[in-house]
């Protein structure tokens, strides 16, 4: 059984966290918590970089989905 979260509801436009991976440039990177970092590579691919796994997407679509999946603790100040 998977949890839902607010933005199963909603359009995940309004999710700040999709906002952040949208607004993400070529090479830039963003730190989903202390431990994990989404990186926009040159080959507009999303890397999922954590201690444990890497994972890369071809969609922001996609990488958004996996992490909402696999349940990354967010901190409250980086969304």
């Amino acid at each position: 059984m998977n949890q839902s979260n607010i933005y199963d509801f909603l359009n995940v436009d309004q999710d700040p966290l999709y906002q952040n991976l949208q607004s993400l440039q070529t090479g830039e990177s963003y730190d989903l918590d202390e431990q994990t970092e989404i990186h926009y590579n040159t080959h507009g691919l999303y890397e999922v970089i954590a201690d444990e796994t890497e994972q890369a997407f071809s969609s922001l679509e996609d990488c958004y989905s996996y992490i909402s999946a696999f349940g990354f603790e967010i901190k409250a100040d980086h969304v």
